[in-house]
């Protein structure tokens, strides 16, 4: 049979369910059968499409073909793995063909600009038994850098695609708060790698805010690969390390150099490391779920805020004058209007990439460590303190 050339839109199937949801930092198995699901069953080929943008956009040839034949004669399937193959689209340069990369770009008086959560992903699958071969279509996915636990590892691959709702605390200096879900109501014809991840806005309750003297924002990826926020109130200590390259200074008459003030030795390749230690002030037990996604996080942000305030309103304030590709259209953050809702909220702000140093994890709880629960976070910068991008 030969292989196919295009994935027809009419094969697609609507992300409709959580079990259309997967996620790539944890293991995606395909297990194929044939009809009968017996033992007769031989090899199997599976065409892989990955994409981004809409989904009901048109697809050449597969962008991974895969080949197998049953392990033992007893067997009744064949088995795939395929996350590394999705990851892929998801981790490599955000300007590399067909691929995406999860971004982030905070804004304090507008919803932040993401693009590049996630990708659809669908198989088709050519299954030889007793020498007959069989073309099966299977269900469209949508993947994202998020993961399963250990023990969400079950016969039948059950897993949830939503968190519970934690406890976190808020600063109602901090304006745009969100949380994201997966939309679950959107059609082959509308579906695209941007609505499939829904936006909700977040009010912070008043029982639940709590001001900072050093200001910070936590952007994370959490489990299910949808950035989460959280905002720790406890002290942040900023620490660089320093290393460097010392070159002794030749000089054609050494004689007449004077050591008063000339220097025999420069130093030069600068590399400054950066770390950002932040406590995050006392938590409840539910609260640790968050600083653990954290700690497992695939891609973090620091938003730091400089604590100036917004003291008036303004018509057209120009944010910036960059572009943002989100699916494929232009969209910029120019000239929002900041109206009264604004008003006695964080104004500057620098966003960090970083990433997180620390390697080990301790649950804590009321009963082994009564009200001092708190972590210290130790991020470092994803780029040296002295401009080197070249």
């Amino acid at each position: 049979m030969a292989a196919p050339t295009t994935l027809p839109v009419l094969d697609r199937t609507a992300i409709a369910n959580e079990t259309d949801i997967s996620f790539c930092n944890s293991p995606i198995h395909i297990r194929l059968q044939n009809a009968l699901q017996d033992n007769t069953i031989e090899s199997a080929y599976i065409y892989i499409w990955i994409w981004n943008g809409a989904q009901n956009k048109t697809l050449s040839k597969p962008n991974q073909t895969l080949y197998k034949a049953k392990v033992s004669a007893s067997d009744t399937y064949i088995n795939f793995e395929i996350s590394e193959l999705i990851k892929s689209f998801l981790v490599s340069p955000s300007n590399a063909p067909n691929t995406n990369q999860p971004n982030f770009s905070y804004n304090e008086v507008d919803n932040p600009a993401i693009t590049g959560q996630g990708v659809f992903w669908q198989i088709v699958a050519d299954i030889t038994s007793a020498g007959v071969t069989t073309r099966f279509n299977y269900r469209t996915s949508f993947a994202t850098l998020g993961y399963r636990y250990d023990e969400e590892q079950t016969a039948t691959n059950v897993y949830s695609a939503t968190l519970p709702t934690y406890e976190r605390w808020y600063n109602n200096r901090i304006h745009n708060y969100i949380s994201q879900a997966f939309d679950l109501s959107t059609s082959v014809a509308t579906a695209t790698t941007g609505n499939i991840i829904e936006v909700t806005d977040v009010t912070p309750p008043t029982n639940w805010t709590r001001e900072s003297r050093d200001p910070y924002l936590i952007v994370f990826l959490n489990k299910l690969g949808l950035w989460d926020m959280f905002t720790p109130h406890g002290k942040a200590t900023i620490a660089n390390k320093k290393t460097m390259t010392t070159n002794n200074v030749n000089y054609r008459d050494p004689s007449k150099v004077d050591n008063s003030y000339t220097h025999s030795k420069l130093t030069d390749n600068f590399d400054i490391e950066q770390t950002i230690t932040i406590n995050t002030g006392s938590l409840t037990e539910d609260m640790v779920n968050i600083v653990e996604q954290i700690v497992y996080s695939p891609k973090v942000y620091l938003v730091k805020f400089k604590g100036d305030l917004r003291e008036e309103s303004t018509i057209g304030i120009t944010i910036d004058n960059n572009y943002v590709t989100i699916d494929d259209l232009n969209t910029t953050i120019d000239g929002k209007t900041v109206t009264e809702e604004y008003l006695l909220k964080y104004k500057t702000h620098r966003q960090i990439p970083v990433i997180l140093t620390d390697t080990d994890f301790q649950i804590k709880n009321r009963v082994n460590d009564k009200n001092q629960i708190d972590y210290n976070l130790k991020f470092e910068t994803t780029t040296n303190k002295i401009n080197d991008i070249r």
